[in-house]
Formats: structure tokens, C-alpha cells, sequence
């Protein structure tokens, strides 16, 4: 299997508000599983730094308080203490999207982690569009975290449209989550209607899928144990429906998806881009970027 490491580092980014508390903890988790370092950082925009120190410069210096960064890097140190989590903390002026992968671009990243709220419609104009820029950008894999984090991820779904990329995110989600059940989905319409087909040409349309999942599955070339435990999902039908019904009716964790750039699996499997995934699927979405 072409090696595919786990992380020495993990990013998390985080606007101190109550939906990314559940991505810290599972960051924390993470780092804790796979003894890697752990970095959180508060990204602040110039302009509201320099507009809340503004309302303090007209104060005696000897009563002016800190600067707002710093009341934002000790709010976040805090923070990480109270929630009993070993991390390098930082405050970083600019935007989300611009310090992650200025971040990621030095090597010493494996893992990007953000939060998104349940109800993204209301934040997808700010948290939407950097998450969005990210999973378009970044050559490091992008987790997204909706649940709570009650321990490992149990069952990893990776969502396949026999690519290139797709294949990269199987051999990942197989490494990176070993213990977890694992599930290969494949969904898409069959040519014609069942009407139009008749059942032997579905029949023979269901049988030309298996081969392909098979033959994909050995070129993974994961090892024989994990390959022999992996669960096949082969549906005809809307795949946007349909994993977002299976991942609702079979207590999925975790969804992985194989991205490069606007195209892999979240365009050939989905019809969209991987962003709109990120929106759509109530469970957790690890975006992965083709090698």
C-alpha cells in the first residue's frame, strides 16, 4: 500500500465560539491517539484588532489595557487549560484560509481541523467560505467536525468514484483509521430507466460495478486483512441521497471524500463540488486532496 503516514502535526483553527469546541476535542483526541503536536490558533481579521484597541488609545497609558490580541491569545490559553488539552496556542492577524495554508505550506502540518456548525446556512457566508477556499486550496487533508467526540471514529465511510483521488482517500482512511469498520460507497444512475433497461441490463449493469469496486479495491493494495473487512456499498440511484440517507440510517462517523482541486470524487460522485459536502452530510467530512 503506498505509505500514507500519520500526521506529525495537527492545525485546528478556531473562533473561540461554542461550535468549535467540538472540533477541539476531536483534535485533542487525534493528537492524543496519534502522538502528534497539537497547534490552535485564533484567526482575527487587522481591522477588528485595530478597531478595538482604538476604543482603548484614549485611556492614560497607565490604565490602558492590553492589546486585544493578547486579551484573545490569554482567552484561548484559557481556554485549552479548562478543557485539560496540551497544545501550542497562538492569535494570528488575518484571514482563516491565508494563515492555514500559510501554515501547512512549511511541511510541518498533516491535518487541518475546523468546526461547522449544524446549521451552516446561517454562517456560510464567513465559516462557509473559508472552509469552501480550504478544501479548494489545500494540499493537506481538511477535517470538518459536526459531532460531539465520544471516542475514535467507529465506522468510516469513503465515498468513491473509482479516481485517482478517490483511491488516495481509501488508502488514507485505511491507515489513518485502522480500527474502525470501514465502507466503500459507490452510487450513481445507470444508464436508462429500469423501464427502458429491463431487469437483465440492471442485472448486468450491478454485476460491471461489483468488478469495477473489486478491481479498484486491489489496486488499493491495502493489506489482506483490511481489504477482506472492508464493507461494499453499491447503490443505482441519486448519490447525494443516498449517502446522505446512509450516513443518517448506518451510524456513520465519519465521511471521506478523494478531492483534486474542483474535480475527483465530489464532482463525479455528487454532481458538485466537495464544499457543498461540507454543508450537506451530518456527520463528520475529511477532505482529501489527490497526491
Amino acid at each position: 500500500m503506498t505509505d500514507t503516514p500519520l500526521p506529525t502535526r495537527i492545525f485546528l483553527a478556531t473562533d473561540l465560539s461554542a461550535r468549535c469546541d467540538r472540533a477541539l476535542a476531536r483534535a485533542a483526541l487525534l493528537a492524543r491517539s496519534w502522538h502528534c503536536e497539537l497547534t490552535v490558533a485564533h484567526v482575527v481579521h487587522a481591522v477588528e484588532v485595530a478597531r478595538h484597541d482604538q476604543l482603548a488609545s484614549g485611556v492614560p497609558s497607565w490604565h490602558r489595557p492590553e492589546s486585544w490580541a493578547q486579551t484573545l491569545e490569554r482567552a484561548l490559553r484559557a481556554d485549552l487549560a479548562a478543557e485539560g488539552v496540551e497544545a501550542t496556542s497562538k492569535v494570528v492577524i488575518g484571514t482563516t484560509a491565508d494563515a492555514v495554508l500559510l501554515d501547512a505550506s512549511d511541511g510541518g502540518t498533516g491535518l487541518v481541523v475546523l468546526g461547522i456548525s449544524k446549521d451552516a446556512r446561517r454562517d456560510r457566508l464567513q465559516l462557509g467560505s473559508t472552509a469552501d477556499a480550504l478544501v479548494r486550496h489545500s494540499r493537506v487533508p481538511v477535517l470538518n467536525v459536526r459531532r460531539r467526540a465520544r471516542g475514535a471514529y467507529q465506522h468510516v465511510v469513503v465515498a468513491t468514484d473509482f479516481s485517482d483521488p478517490a483511491m488516495h482517500a481509501l488508502r488514507l482512511a485505511a491507515h489513518w483509521f485502522a480500527d474502525a469498520r470501514l465502507t466503500l460507497f459507490h452510487a450513481c444512475t445507470p444508464p436508462g430507466s429500469a423501464t427502458s433497461s429491463g431487469p437483465v441490463a440492471i442485472a448486468s449493469w450491478q454485476t460491471a460495478m461489483r468488478e469495477h469496486c473489486a478491481s479498484h479495491l486491489a489496486a488499493a493494495a491495502l493489506p489482506a486483512a483490511v481489504a477482506a473487512a472492508v464493507h461494499q456499498m453499491l447503490e443505482s440511484g441519486s448519490p447525494e441521497a443516498l449517502l446522505s440517507d446512509y450516513v443518517a440510517s448506518a451510524d456513520v462517523d465519519l465521511v471521506v471524500l478523494g478531492s483534486q482541486g474542483r474535480s475527483g470524487v465530489a464532482r463525479a460522485l455528487l454532481g458538485s463540488t466537495a464544499e457543498s459536502l461540507l454543508h450537506a452530510l451530518d456527520c463528520d467530512t475529511l477532505v482529501v486532496r489527490g497526491p
